[in-house]
């Protein structure tokens, strides 16, 4: 049976959904956070480069993402996957 995502109905529960990371000295609000670290997790057995590349695809889904800042955001998105991860398998 594959799990069905819920997506929210409107742009207010939208933003009820955004979580804010650390990049760099700045806060960045993602929309959907949980649910795009949960999703990513089905990347890990195919190793760190597939998770990054994951987690770049899945935020683009609900946030722009500046073309020059992708790599800042794959760097933070990472960091907080591993964060998240680790928090996680305790």
């Amino acid at each position: 049976m594959v799990e069905e995502k819920k997506k929210p109905c409107c742009a207010a529960s939208a933003l009820r959904e955004v979580k804010y990371i650390s990049m760099g000295e700045q806060q960045v609000g993602i929309s959907q956070l949980d649910s795009i670290l949960k999703e990513a997790g089905d990347a890990e057995s195919r190793g760190e480069p597939a998770v990054r590349e994951e987690l770049l695809r899945l935020v683009k889904i609900y946030n722009y993402v500046a073309p020059g800042a992708e790599l800042a955001y794959e760097e933070a998105l990472y960091a907080e996957y591993k964060k998240w991860s680790d928090e996680s398998n305790e």
